[in-house]
């Protein structure tokens, strides 16, 4: 990305660039595991769409300067929030904050600020839910946490965004205000359409008689990965693993009796089996 010709900070704008965009990977990357997991859990897809961009130098310039700042490094990190910015469109406004909670607990995000102008829209109809959010980003002598803006709204919001965004350029802010009215009204027409499509997919889900079934077998597959949490992060030797021989196997068969230096790992084989018991069970019931 190539910066304006007046800038002279190039070395330091590239690494900042070289965060932003590390940023924007990161959080990408915990929507796409959060969009995965929901379609294997609950057969359902809360996203329909993601998009990501880095503001462009031209943009960034633009802005800096409409706030009565110099047009530093140091000022546009500081002040300028949504360089690095995600949007994430819903079909309902339900997923919309389903989402935004989801990112808000993960243990490495830190929430900075939220506008939600879904509660309370513009003066001019835009509606939509705004996070400004920090991810750990881990270079080779250091961390830096990173500031990404993430929008979060539904196809029609962000058809209504995405058009009232051609008239404000085209009109350079300054649209007729026949224009404007005509706008609003369709703001007003987005939202009650977000709030029917929203009411009759509630409508449908009472009708599903398989909602029984699929709340039963989500608790059984949240049952089998609490069990094997903890085994994703650790590592087992091979001399760890064999437990028992096959002379304690026979000794918990009955075949010989067990001696007092043996009884943990026959206590290890009897757990292990009703481990494997237990999943056998899970298994089956899927």
């Amino acid at each position: 990305m190539d910066l304006p010709m007046f800038y002279n900070e190039e070395e330091e704008w590239k690494k900042v660039m070289l965060m932003y965009d590390s940023a924007l990977k990161e959080v990408n990357t915990k929507i796409e595991i959060l969009n995965n997991e929901f379609k294997l859990a609950h057969q359902y897809n809360p996203i329909e769409h993601v998009t990501s961009r880095i503001k462009s130098p031209q943009s960034i310039a633009k802005k800096i300067r409409h706030n009565g700042r110099e047009l530093t490094v140091e000022n546009i990190v500081k002040y300028i929030n949504d360089v690095a910015g995600i949007r994430i469109i819903c079909s309902f406004t339900s997923d919309i904050y389903r989402i935004a909670d989801l990112l808000a607990k993960q243990s490495d995000v830190r929430v900075l600020k939220v506008k939600d102008y879904i509660m309370c829209p513009k003066e001019n109809g835009y509606t939509s839910y705004h996070m400004i959010v920090s991810v750990p980003i881990y270079l080779s002598n250091t961390m830096v946490n990173t500031k990404v803006e993430v929008q979060i709204r539904t196809i029609a919001m962000d058809f209504w965004a995405s058009l009232e965004h051609k008239i404000y350029y085209k009109f350079e802010g300054n649209a007729p205000e026949e224009i404007r009215k005509q706008l609003k009204e369709c703001a007003d027409i987005v939202s009650f359409l977000d709030q029917k499509m929203l009411s009759i997919n509630e409508e449908v889900k009472s009708y599903n008689p398989e909602d029984k079934d699929a709340q039963y077998r989500e608790i059984v597959s949240d049952t089998f990965q609490h069990m094997i949490k903890d085994s994703f992060g650790t590592v087992v030797d091979d001399e760890e693993s064999i437990s028992y021989t096959e002379k304690e196997v026979k000794i918990v068969e009955g075949i010989s009796s067990p001696s007092s230096a043996k009884e943990d790992n026959v206590k290890t084989y009897n757990a292990e089996n009703k481990k494997k018991e237990k999943r056998s069970k899970i298994f089956k019931f899927i």
